[in-house]
């Protein structure tokens, strides 16, 4: 039996619905990939002896460091106004289990930023001995701010590691497609069935 063409469609606009946009998509795995390099290197780093090779490699985490502090409001500022809402993939107490977990990766991402930035200053950290950062605060405060750093980085880690582990337990144990709805190869907002935006598609998700 032949499928109507506008029954394909319909299930293609579903389909589509059904993932985030490529942007969400973008800044998403792009947050996890630094989360995951800054962390590695917040934990091997002070390894190496001390002189410039050192002061080189912290300086490409400093970089890297505002660089996640930058793509972080982007992703606040894009979710928020502009980016593809889907309707919730649990019900019940997952469903507020995971959106606890989410908001808390959030206020995570947030403090360990802010840390991270506060910390260089802390230290008047000399980027790749060319220049120094104005120095903030006296005393032992860039010790304390040190140590909420790296202890905000390594919750933020392991929330993470939870957040992952959660969505393969849906992909391989439920085999539900929650994982595609963030996956990079899902369809572009371009194949859109009736000229459909991004932003349509949205609200009809809302």
């Amino acid at each position: 039996m032949t499928v109507p063409i506008r029954s394909k469609r319909e299930a293609h606009t579903r389909e589509i619905r059904e993932i985030y946009d490529t942007v969400t998509i973008g800044l998403h795995w792009a947050t996890a990939a630094l989360v995951a390099i800054l962390w590695l290197m917040g934990r091997t780093t002070g390894f190496l002896p001390r002189g410039p090779l050192r002061v080189d490699v912290w300086s490409v985490h400093v970089l890297l460091g505002f660089t996640l502090a930058g793509i972080i409001i982007a992703r606040i500022f894009w979710r928020s106004f502009f980016g593809r809402r889907l309707p919730p993939a649990d019900r019940g107490m997952l469903q507020r289990l995971a959106a606890t977990v989410h908001y808390l990766l959030y206020a995570l991402l947030l403090t360990v930023a802010a840390l991270g930035v506060t910390n260089v200053f802390a230290h008047a950290f000399p980027l790749f001995n060319l220049w120094h950062f104005p120095e903030i605060g006296s005393g032992n405060f860039a010790s304390r701010i040190n140590g909420w750093h790296s202890l905000a980085a390594n919750i933020i880690a392991a929330v993470a590691v939870g957040h992952a582990a959660a969505a393969l337990f849906h992909h391989y144990v439920i085999k539900d497609k929650v994982l595609g709805r963030m996956w990079p190869s899902a369809p572009a907002d371009t194949e859109l069935s009736h000229g459909e935006t991004a932003g349509t598609a949205r609200r009809s998700a809302e």
